[in-house]
């Protein structure tokens, strides 16, 4: 019996679904997810009709856990990689800028041991602490916008597509729309098909 992975991050659910990932095939068919709890939260072979769409999301995921358990996508050399990730980083104190710089790294990593496979990097969400206080994020909304545009630049940097879901998602106050969330930073049913007829021109 192979020996489990240690992960830097030591929660039971994370182990749990990290494990699981690790153990499950990834395909060159495959469109890999590659997110935290946002990701998680979907069914998105379900929403996108599509079997070889992969669901790699974990709740509470940060931009250094992708990288650690990058390696069963790499080996399945996917045909195409859609991630999202930062706020939780962004919850941990982290600057925009170095959220950009620790995802450059894990893009550059893909393209080199994945090369045909596409690549999409796309934004942070806002959230809304007038809906439910998240006080690791409390006046962090500014982190949001300077981590995307910082993340827009590694995109364009790295010639992989870039998906701005930010202003689909905002209430024009750099907010999270109300009607999106029951807690102000996770997604309702709604707010999943608005993410996916997003995505949905590159799912393909």
């Amino acid at each position: 019996m192979a020996q489990t992975k240690q992960y830097t991050n030591t929660d039971v659910y994370y182990a749990r679904r990290a494990t699981l990932f690790d153990v499950l095939p990834i395909g060159r068919h495959d469109i890999v997810m590659l997110g935290n709890s946002l990701t998680d939260g979907a069914e998105w072979n379900e929403l996108l009709n599509n079997p070889h769409v992969k669901n790699r999301g974990i709740v509470g995921d940060i931009v250094q856990g992708f990288y650690e358990r990058l390696e069963p996508i790499l080996k399945g050399q996917p045909k195409k990689l859609f991630i999202m990730g930062g706020i939780n980083d962004v919850s941990h104190g982290v600057s925009g800028d170095s959220i950009a710089r620790a995802m450059e790294k894990l893009i550059v990593l893909v393209k080199q041991r994945c090369p045909k496979t596409k690549i999409y990097l796309q934004s942070m969400l806002p959230f809304n602490n007038d809906v439910r206080m998240w006080k690791n994020l409390r006046d962090r909304e500014h982190v949001v916008v300077e981590g995307n545009a910082a993340l827009a630049q590694v995109a364009r940097r790295q010639g992989v597509t870039w998906i701005d879901l930010y202003k689909l998602f905002d209430d024009g106050t750099g907010h999270l729309k109300r009607e999106y969330t029951n807690d102000g930073l996770h997604l309702m049913g709604p707010a999943y098909l608005v993410w996916r007829d997003a995505i949905k021109p590159y799912v393909k």
